[in-house]
């Protein structure tokens, strides 16, 4: 009697295995970018936060990184060659680094913006390669984020209803930064 595998038996295992495995890349895929999420808006919550305490001794919020006094060691000083911010001005943190390259690595590009009525955001754009193109912004005055997809990008509407733990796009909220007509 013979022992042994049937190339049956092999194509079948080769098979399942494969399916096992595209599975498991994209359920990987998507925790790497909700861990990428979860830096974000921590250093979101972080420089708020130090946003507070600018805006107690000075009374006014700042656009530039370097001006809070929690920050990444990149930011700390305005560099011209600095590959985490956007030059000398520091008003942009990228999270990943790499725009001496031309393009950013896979990560946030993080700013400090107001809207027309003055009302502050930080706002985390996605950047780098890839399919993302969301945002995630929180006013100055909330403890909350809002994922920002771009409605046309199905891996930024996936990312952000699992991200905002609603059951379907219907559910997300909406762009905090976009003013309210009387109309709307």
């Amino acid at each position: 009697m013979k022992k042994g595998f049937t190339l049956l038996e092999m194509l079948i295992v080769i098979i399942v295995i494969a399916i096992l495995a595209g599975i498991a890349m994209m359920y990987y895929g998507r925790f790497i970018e909700r861990m990428r999420i979860a830096e974000a808006d921590t250093l979101i919550g972080t420089s708020i936060l130090s946003q507070e305490r600018n805006f107690l001794k000075f009374q006014r919020y700042t656009p530039y990184w370097h001006q809070l006094d929690a920050v990444p060691i990149a930011l700390r000083t305005p560099k011209a060659q600095n590959d985490f911010s956007n030059g000398s001005e520091n008003t942009i943190y990228y999270t990943r680094g790499g725009m001496l390259s031309g393009t950013p690595n896979a990560g946030f590009a993080i700013s400090f913006e107001k809207d027309a009525t003055n009302r502050w955001f930080a706002v985390a754009r996605r950047v780098g390669p890839g399919e993302y193109t969301y945002r995630i912004v929180r006013p100055f005055d909330s403890t909350s984020s809002v994922c920002v997809p771009d409605w046309s990008n199905e891996k930024d509407l996936a990312i952000c209803v699992d991200y905002m733990q609603v059951e379907n796009v219907s559910e997300l909220e909406a762009d905090p930064m976009v003013q309210k007509t009387e109309t709307d």
